[in-house]
């Protein structure tokens, strides 16, 4: 009785892959298929399928062809090394899309929170920042701690001394910082109401608290400090890009 074989086309429409993937296997000594001795087509059996589905499944794991070059003839102890190494490979990239999966949840709690504020109620809350000291770009550890959080980048502003918002990123009590603290959270227990704040992309001052500001101001609020944490740049109704930043407004009855 005939062994019964698939050609080329037909292997390749049952293992959904497309025939030049596997003349190119064939072509870098991958794989070799064997030949109908009268026509010398390429014949595939179930010992060459299952040597197929093999180089498949260390393709898929992206082995590189180099290693794979006459696959059927590896050792059992090449093949496991290969696969330890592969193995290393794949935890580094499980780890990577861990971190990702990190990153994306906390933008989208930040956007959670952007989409809370946005609604206009003002709230009473304890403030999250400990301390503020200024953002310098050319200290790897500070620029780190933006990237760790993009809500460590922090603005903050004393309207008693009438200044601008100065740039700053929020770090622990214990971080110590060559220039020196913008502001650090004291043992008196002070109020904040919390806000959107919305600022121009190029120039803070450009912003919304001055209507923040008077609201308040008519509800009898003082209002002594501005500490804003970032939370997203994205465009208004006007398509003009605005950043925004969850306000904490330092409040005197």
């Amino acid at each position: 009785m005939d062994e019964e074989t698939l050609t080329i086309g037909e292997i390749a429409k049952l293992f959904d892959l497309p025939t030049s993937k596997i003349r190119y296997w064939e072509e870098k000594e991958v794989f070799t298929p064997r030949r109908n001795s009268n026509n010398d087509y390429r014949t595939f059996n179930i010992q060459s399928s299952i040597e197929l589905l093999d180089v498949i499944f260390y393709r898929n794991l992206n082995v590189p062809i180099q290693k794979m070059k006459h696959f059927n003839q590896l050792s059992p102890e090449s093949i496991y090394s290969i696969l330890n190494d592969t193995e290393k490979e794949v935890e580094e990239e499980l780890a990577n899309l861990k971190n990702k999966l990190v990153g994306i949840e906390q933008r989208k709690r930040q956007l959670e929170e952007l989409f809370v504020l946005k609604k206009g109620d003002y709230q009473f809350e304890k403030i999250e920042i400990e301390k503020i000291v200024p953002v310098d770009m050319s200290s790897p550890e500070d620029i780190q701690i933006q990237l760790e959080y993009l809500s460590n980048f922090t603005l903050y502003k004393d309207l008693e001394a009438d200044s601008e918002f100065q740039m700053g990123i929020s770090v622990t009590l214990d971080y110590q910082h060559q220039q020196g603290i913008l502001w650090e959270k004291d043992l008196v227990e002070r109020k904040y109401i919390t806000c959107l704040l919305e600022c121009d992309s190029e120039d803070f001052e450009k912003s919304n608290l001055t209507n923040h500001l008077d609201t308040l101001r008519d509800e009898g609020y003082k209002i002594n400090r501005v500490i804003a944490s970032y939370l997203a740049t994205a465009s208004d109704e006007t398509n003009e890009p605005l950043d925004y930043y969850k306000g904490w407004l330092e409040i005197e009855n």
